[in-house]
């Protein structure tokens, strides 16, 4: 048997050499989660950090081009399966609340082609920007310390972080945080 204190660095070289980070969620019990700088603690309530990435035609956008709405920031990557797994649910949910004042913005954290060819066979229906190190850096300065993806932050229309979410976000929470905000 392996000793716990070993389990979290096994783990972490496991998922890391998969491709992925270790999240929050798979360790720590919940009262650990908000403060533990993996999930964006102190980050909610703050006025969100101004970025600026190129988009899929390689247009520079602002975040701010979006205030005024619900935006639901989405870091994410083509080769990260949980990222895929919550992709055709976000195309609903743009789909069904954007009328309300929801905006998904999609941040690829990968290359130009990868992305183009993702939005296609997924039918991404909300803005994507894309960036690699400068993706990650705004992923960095949005609390996501760790890499974690997907990694999902919630700003309401005043452009202040509502919530913050590290991994696959599903249906039931996204709207429980989202819908207050429309």
């Amino acid at each position: 048997m392996t000793p716990r204190h070993l389990l979290t660095p096994l783990l972490s070289l496991a998922l890391i050499a998969g491709g992925m980070t270790l999240t929050a969620t798979s360790l720590a019990p919940a009262a650990a989660q908000a403060d533990s700088g993996l999930t964006g603690g102190g980050m909610q309530g703050q006025q969100r950090p101004d970025f600026k990435l190129p988009d899929m035609d390689g247009e520079s956008r602002h975040i701010s081009e979006w205030d005024d709405r619900v935006v639901l920031v989405n870091f994410w990557a083509t080769w990260c399966p949980p990222c895929r797994k919550e992709m055709p649910l976000f195309v609903e949910i743009q789909e069904e609340y954007e009328e309300q004042g929801l905006t998904i913005v999609g941040v690829a954290l990968d290359e130009h082609q990868a992305v183009s060819d993702f939005i296609d066979t997924y039918g991404i229906n909300f803005p994507v920007l894309i960036g690699e190190d400068a993706a990650m850096d705004v992923a960095s300065a949005y609390g996501n310390r760790y890499g974690s993806l997907p990694y999902s932050v919630l700003l309401d229309r005043d452009g202040k972080v509502r919530y913050i979410h590290a991994g696959e976000l599903k249906r039931g929470t996204l709207e429980r945080e989202m819908k207050p905000l429309l």
